[in-house]
């Protein structure tokens, strides 16, 4: 099993639900207003005057099969340029459920 976390803008945040909600994954963790200090690309969001915005934290667990059809359809979405604006990144990690 595979923990996929996703953060993104929360902008885009409906857009990644309609991806993760057509793509055949059942359920998914998320939290809401999370703040980002990037302090090289200037997309920091840290929801103040100078760094305005919030993100979205993702976290699905699946099998490898569906990690590969969801990071595709990621890297479709990013395609669109207010995606690739808004920001959005994916990271994998393995996944044990022990209850």
């Amino acid at each position: 099993m595979k923990m996929f976390w996703i953060f993104c803008n929360e902008s885009v945040a409906e857009d990644l639900m309609d991806v993760l909600n057509k793509n055949g994954i059942t359920g998914y963790f998320v939290w809401k207003n999370v703040l980002f200090r990037d302090n090289e690309s200037g997309k920091t969001h840290w929801d103040d005057a100078i760094y305005p915005g919030k993100d979205w934290a993702f976290m699905v667990f699946c099998g490898d099969e569906d990690v590969l059809v969801l990071k595709e359809k990621l890297e479709h979405l990013e395609e669109e340029p207010y995606i690739k604006q808004a920001g959005i990144k994916a990271f994998i990690a393995e996944a044990k459920k022990v209850m």
